[in-house]
């Protein structure tokens, strides 16, 4: 939300510059520069789908937490066959984060909460599909990001949800 709030302010910015005339006024007669044109003002974005989605994630964590911390919960993980089936919980958890359609441009990239960035090399940018979109001014892949991203955070919860009632 922070980057496409500077984004959306970089960009009045610059048009307030290019309105301004300032890039002529500073303007080199001997170098052969042009002047930039203004660009579209930047949409807000729809972040509520991913704040719901965040949400959702939190609370299934608490609640994971609260059977985990259960006295009762203990005595059921003495059990191989609960340990067992709770690890297989827990290892689909990552999985959740992942989706078969891939990032935008580079669908071998699954996992939607991190990834290298696309022009990072190998830097990692969490978020990666949101973020990108937003830095490249795409701002409606922004929101077909988000809503990916949330459904993703909603799948996730819920396979936490599914640890949680393994250990209860």
């Amino acid at each position: 939300m922070k980057l496409a709030t500077d984004e959306r302010d970089k960009i009045a910015e610059r048009n307030r510059r290019i309105n301004e005339k300032l890039f002529d006024i500073v303007d080199d007669p001997t170098r052969n520069l042009i002047v930039p044109k203004p660009e579209k003002p930047a949409p807000f974005i729809n972040f509520a789908p991913l704040q719901n989605a965040l949400s959702k994630l939190d609370e299934s964590c608490r609640y994971y937490d609260s059977a985990m911390r259960d006295s009762a919960s203990a005595s059921r993980l003495q059990s191989r066959d609960v340990q067992q089936a709770l690890d297989t919980a827990l290892r689909q958890v990552e999985l959740a984060m992942i989706t078969e359609r891939g990032l935008p441009r580079r669908p071998w990239f699954r996992h939607q909460i991190y990834a290298p960035g696309f022009y990072t090399g190998y830097g990692v940018k969490t978020l990666p599909g949101i973020r990108e979109a937003i830095e490249q001014h795409n701002w409606d892949e922004a929101g077909e990001q988000i809503a990916i991203v949330a459904k993703t955070l909603e799948d996730t919860a819920a396979q936490i949800d599914r640890a949680r009632a393994v250990v209860k």
